[in-house]
């Protein structure tokens, strides 16, 4: 961001967008959502905002220079890692879950094969 380094409109750019089209995604949620999911979203969503109000405060106010410059690195790349990596925790599950049920259908069909 500008008060990060100078000269980096291109990345100011792509982070604004993104920023933009995933804030569509999440008022979209938050209006179609059911109460109960609302609510439990909206508390996450109060968590991140507080997260990242506490990572911006320590990258203005503590840091300057490059240790401002590799701070914010550090943090966007774990934000990114965390952004990315979550999809396949819920792919993990169900992938488990798929195997689970293909080795029980196995099992059950050897135990019916000694049966005979």
């Amino acid at each position: 961001m500008p008060f990060v380094s100078k000269n980096n409109m291109l990345v100011s750019t792509i982070n604004g967008t993104g920023a933009v089209i995933e804030a569509i995604y999440v008022l979209t949620f938050i209006i179609y959502a059911p109460k109960k999911e609302k609510a439990k979203f909206i508390g996450l969503l109060t968590l991140v905002l507080t997260t990242f109000a506490g990572v911006a405060l320590v990258s203005l106010v503590v840091l300057h220079g490059k240790s401002r410059e590799i701070f914010c690195g550090f943090a966007a790349a774990i934000f990114s890692i965390i952004m990315y990596g979550s999809p396949l925790s819920i792919m993990v599950r169900q992938v488990t879950l798929i195997f689970f049920t293909v080795y029980l259908l196995f099992l059950a069909e050897k135990r019916e094969s000694y049966s005979l």
